[in-house]
């Protein structure tokens, strides 16, 4: 009995062992904060952070506008090290929609990109109905 007791404690051990190499393998997406965008003349995008996952890179922002009125976005581009990032879409939604403020100014979005490098001294190109602006992504 003393056998089999001590055979179940060294099991649930290796499965312990086991269950918490799994959990950090799959802890693998990377999330970097303090990020500094430069000033833009059409839209402004306060970049709060950047998560860095297998499959996509997300921008976690907000777009800060005069309360009660609206702009439209048509895209955003990252450019870095002389490659091209699309943004693939903006909350789950395709571009080229209105975004309006409400009485905050303030509106939270998730920007959704293909897989990057870390982003630092990156450029953002985001177009507008009103113009395009170019604003320099660096960390702080």
């Amino acid at each position: 009995m003393i056998f089999k007791n001590s055979n179940m404690r060294a099991w649930i051990f290796v499965i312990s062992i086991a269950f918490l190499v799994i959990a950090v393998f799959a802890a693998q997406a990377r999330t970097e904060r303090n990020y500094r965008l430069s000033a833009a003349k059409h839209l402004t995008l306060t970049v709060d952070s950047i998560s860095y996952r297998q499959a996509l890179t997300r921008v976690y922002g907000k777009f800060v506008g005069v309360p009660h009125t609206s702009q439209k976005l048509h895209g955003i581009t990252v450019e870095y090290k002389g490659k091209s990032y699309k943004a693939n879409d903006i909350d789950g939604v395709d571009f080229d929609r209105w975004f309006q403020w409400e009485d905050d100014g303030v509106i939270p979005v998730e920007i959704d990109f293909p897989r990057t490098p870390v982003l630092d001294g990156a450029t953002m190109v985001i177009s507008t109905e009103k113009g395009v602006d170019r604003c320099s992504l660096t960390k702080h």
